[in-house]
C-alpha cells in the first residue's frame, strides 16, 4: 500500500496497538488493529515520516558501510566493540584479537574475498555461540523455561525467532559484534516466547520483569556497526 509515498505492508491483526518497524533491506511494515480505519492509519503514518526517513537513512548507510573486502585497515565489531583488521598470510586459515584494538586475519595471499567473508563468518559464528551457551543456560533457570536447541544463521529483518512448538531459537548471526546486555536482551526475549507467543501487555509484562531496561536494548541493537 502507497501511503505518503511510501510502500508500506499492512497486515491488520487481532492487535490493540499500532506496530509500526523499517528493516535493513527498506522494506516498511505496519501491524494494525482489525477494526482501524485507512484515514486513521494514513495520519499515523504522515505523524511518522520524519522517523521513518531517518530509519531508511540509517539503513542505506550501514548498507554501504557494510561491504567488505577483507583487506586491512578495514573496522570490524566484536562484543559492541570496534577492532582494525591486519591481513597476514599465512597456510592455516584463523583470525584472533590482539592488543585489544586489533583483529588479525591469517589467509593465503591467494585466498578469495568469498574465503575472507566465510572465515570471519565462522569466527563470528564461534563466538556467539560461546556467548549463547553461557547465556541460554543462565535464563533458561530464571525464566523457568527449557529450549531443545538453537542455531544461528544470517538473518534480514530479525535478532531472533522462536518457534515455540518445536522450542527451537534462530540466532542472527550479527548478534556476535553485540554487547552481551544486547545479546542477553533477544535470549531472554525469545525464551518468553515459550511462555506468551505473542507481542501483547502479557509479553511486555514479562520483558519489564526478566529484562527492565529491554526497550533501551530493543533501540541500540539497530546502531550502526
Amino acid at each position: 500500500m502507497l501511503i505518503n509515498n511510501f510502500e508500506i505492508e499492512v497486515k491488520r491483526k487481532q492487535v490493540k496497538n499500532i506496530n509500526l518497524k523499517v528493516y535493513p533491506d527498506l522494506t516498511i511494515k505496519v501491524s494494525v488493529p482489525k477494526n482501524m480505519d485507512i484515514d486513521t492509519l494514513k495520519r499515523m503514518i504522515i505523524s511518522k515520516e520524519e522517523w521513518i526517513n531517518n530509519q531508511l537513512k540509517r539503513y542505506r548507510e550501514q548498507n554501504r558501510i557494510t561491504k567488505r573486502n577483507y583487506v586491512s585497515g578495514e573496522d570490524y565489531y566484536l562484543n559492541g566493540k570496534r577492532y582494525i583488521l591486519k591481513v597476514c598470510d599465512s597456510n592455516t586459515p584463523h583470525i584472533k584479537i590482539e592488543n585489544n584494538n586489533r583483529m588479525i586475519m591469517y589467509v593465503r595471499k591467494t585466498s578469495s574475498v568469498e574465503n575472507k567473508e566465510k572465515l570471519m563468518n565462522y569466527f563470528y559464528k564461534e563466538n556467539l555461540k560461546n556467548k549463547l551457551n553461557k547465556f541460554i543456560p543462565l535464563w533458561e533457570n530464571k525464566i523457568g523455561v527449557k529450549l531443545n536447541c538453537y542455531s544461528i544463521r544470517k538473518m534480514k529483518n530479525k535478532w531472533g525467532s522462536c518457534n515455540t512448538d518445536r522450542k527451537e531459537i534462530n540466532f542472527n548471526l550479527e548478534l556476535a559484534k553485540k554487547k552481551d546486555s544486547e545479546i542477553q536482551y533477544v535470549v531472554i526475549h525469545e525464551l518468553l516466547h515459550l511462555i506468551e507467543r505473542n507481542h501483547n501487555e502479557n509479553f511486555k509484562n514479562l520483558m519489564y520483569i526478566f529484562c527492565p531496561k529491554w526497550q533501551l536494548y530493543q533501540e541500540t541493537l539497530n546502531e550502526i556497526l
